[in-house]
């Protein structure tokens, strides 16, 4: 093959576009994959964003049911306006081992204001008489409506409803709170999706001396000291090594954030997080997620292979029929043409050209032909002209 030929110019030049044609679809499928990858994972923390404030609204609805019930019941509101503990202990707490199997843990019972202390805990009768100031109890003095909301306290991080309580003659005569833990969410929402969770809480909110108390109260390692600025409440796994995270949960965007793709094993994961807010709006923790993608991400890299072989035998396919079709309409044609000149050279006169067609090396062909005919007969009279001079 000569260097400086035409056909290999052409071939060098069609080896270049398909390196180049693979190279753009191998950067193009790259980038596709990790915008899918990145979208895949995003949908994780979407995904459990979501149901997060779909089991939110479930308990607050719920505990919103149980309040205008409880509300209508004559014993409770009776007892409660003659400020008689012990009788409404009576009356209510048999209602709280039904209302705990359903995930409300904590009833409380608050005088009005200006006072405003807890009257009585049906989750722990004993424990009464201590002064509440939180946002949601100032929320309900100055509105005197229901107030929903998360609330960060001494008995946990609960979702909680607050609603004014009112006597026969419509007079506030305290308010009822009901509230379900949070944490509670964490394995509702593994058991649903099969993803891993973790409750984080921003120690800016907690307290050090209850948490120590609280984790010796259930019997739980006092895990303050494992991060310098959130401790984990709640998890759905025995180890706390899927909790990778570093920085101020305050900084996690509203929509939360995707944080690390990872392999454990043969398995593909993706760690993400997003914020919790309390009534306040204060972001005091946040919920990390851990999502196994690798079915999704092993099709899609399945996919990438089969798109990439495709592309491969795509473009040499097509840059073998463009090599193939050039030979035929054009090389080999021309490669006659030479053979021919170079026997009317030599001196057979009797070889002629062959037009294959009418494109535009056929025409050249014909044109050839003519002046092989020419050449030819100027080449025949030649003796003739030498005789006469």
């Amino acid at each position: 093959m000569k260097w400086n030929s035409i056909r290999t110019k052409v071939l060098a030049a069609l080896v270049g576009c398909l390196a180049l044609g693979l190279g753009g679809t191998l950067t193009l499928l790259r980038y596709s994959f990790a915008q899918n990858s990145q979208a895949l994972a995003a949908e994780s923390v979407t995904g459990a964003q979501k149901l997060f404030k779909i089991l939110e609204t479930r308990e607050t609805s719920k505990m919103k049911a149980v309040g205008e019930t409880l509300a209508t019941n004559p014993q409770v509101r009776d007892a409660f306006a003659a400020m008689d503990r012990k009788r409404l202990l009576e009356v209510a707490g048999p209602l709280y081992p039904s209302l705990k199997t359903e995930g409300i843990t904590n009833w409380m019972f608050h005088t009005p204001e200006p006072e405003m202390t807890v009257f009585l805990r049906l989750h722990n009768p004993t424990k009464f008489g201590d002064r509440l100031g939180r946002f949601m109890d100032k929320e309900a003095v100055r509105t005197h409506a229901v107030v929903i909301g998360n609330e960060l306290a001494k008995a946990g991080f609960a979702v909680r409803v607050l609603r004014p309580f009112y006597d026969s003659r419509g007079g506030i005569i305290g308010y009822v709170e009901f509230g379900e833990e949070i944490g509670q969410f964490v394995q509702e929402m593994k058991n649903q999706t099969g993803d891993e969770y973790g409750l984080l809480l921003s120690k800016r909110f907690v307290d050090r001396q209850f948490w120590a108390a609280s984790s010796a109260l259930w019997k739980r390692r006092d895990n303050w000291d494992d991060h310098p600025d959130f401790v984990v409440a709640d998890k759905t796994t025995s180890g706390e090594s899927i909790i990778q995270f570093q920085g101020d949960l305050g900084a996690v965007p509203r929509t939360g954030m995707v944080l690390t793709r990872f392999t454990r094993g043969d398995s593909v994961l993706v760690r993400g997080i997003f914020p919790i807010y309390d009534a306040a709006n204060n972001t005091v923790g946040a919920m990390f997620v851990v999502r196994d993608i690798s079915s999704v991400y092993l099709a899609m890299r399945r996919t990438q292979k089969l798109l990439v072989l495709l592309s491969v035998v795509g473009l040499s396919v097509g840059a073998f029929l463009v090599i193939m079709l050039l030979n035929s309409l054009i090389f080999r044609r021309l490669e006659h043409i030479i053979v021919i000149a170079t026997r009317v050279v030599g001196g057979d006169y009797e070889s002629e050209i062959r037009v294959g067609s009418n494109d535009e090396i056929g025409q050249f062909e014909h044109l050839f032909e003519q002046f092989r005919c020419v050449f030819v007969d100027v080449l025949s009279h030649v003796p003739e002209f030498q005789e006469k001079r």
